[in-house]
């Protein structure tokens, strides 16, 4: 079977990720307030291996415990990255560096993530972040054809042609019958052989599974 490689994508962009990330913690303004100061330090470990999603949890407990708006504007920001941040702790890393989506759970949990960014209205930069996540999550969702070998294709091909006329050669109306319904239970089976979800075609070997 030939199957559709999946697009380029940048070099190392797990270490590319981890690097703007830790750009935004590094140039985060100075608190105004206790929860701000509480959501920043927590932000400050949000790349250690593991950590995002407790990091996500704290920032949300702040972000609800306040009525200011100021802060929560502060603090949606802070959630936003801590996403962008478990985005790349969920996704696996190829052997290259790339970030990639090869299980079903992932392209879930990702475009759940891309959704939440995006409707946090967080700065242009993390905007745009969000929706290159959505868009690999929605990919990678994505039935693709995968190409079948000559030999499976010409076998099917023949038996749905055949089967129907063998009825008709022993004069029995329901051997058509069971040959024309033969011949598309063949024809639905090798679809459903030959087709796969975006994120089982990805065979670049990873270094990292991801969540």
């Amino acid at each position: 079977m030939r199957v559709k490689q999946p697009l380029e994508r940048p070099p190392d962009e797990w270490r590319l990720l981890r690097a703007l990330v830790a750009d935004h913690v590094a140039r985060a303004p100075d608190p105004v307030d206790d929860r701000v100061g509480r959501s920043l330090a927590a932000l400050g470990t949000v790349l250690q291996d593991g950590n995002a999603e407790r990091v996500v949890a704290h920032v949300r407990r702040e972000l609800r415990s306040t009525a200011d708006p100021d802060t929560a504007d502060v603090l949606r920001g802070h959630l936003a990255l801590a996403l962008v941040a478990r985005s790349a702790e969920v996704r696996a890393v190829t052997d290259d560096g790339g970030l990639a989506i090869r299980t079903r759970r992932q392209a879930t949990e990702c475009h759940a993530l891309a959704d939440e960014v995006l409707a946090l209205r967080p700065a242009p930069g993390l905007v745009a972040l969000a929706l290159d996540l959505r868009g690999r999550a929605e990919e990678a969702e994505r039935w693709r054809w995968v190409e079948p070998g000559v030999g499976q294709a010409a076998v099917v091909a023949l038996a749905v042609l055949v089967l129907p006329f063998v009825g008709g050669a022993v004069g029995s109306a329901g051997v058509t019958a069971a040959g024309v319904a033969v011949g598309a239970a063949l024809v639905f089976g090798f679809v459903l052989a030959h087709r796969r979800r975006g994120w089982a075609l990805d065979t670049r070997s990873v270094r990292r599974p991801g969540l």
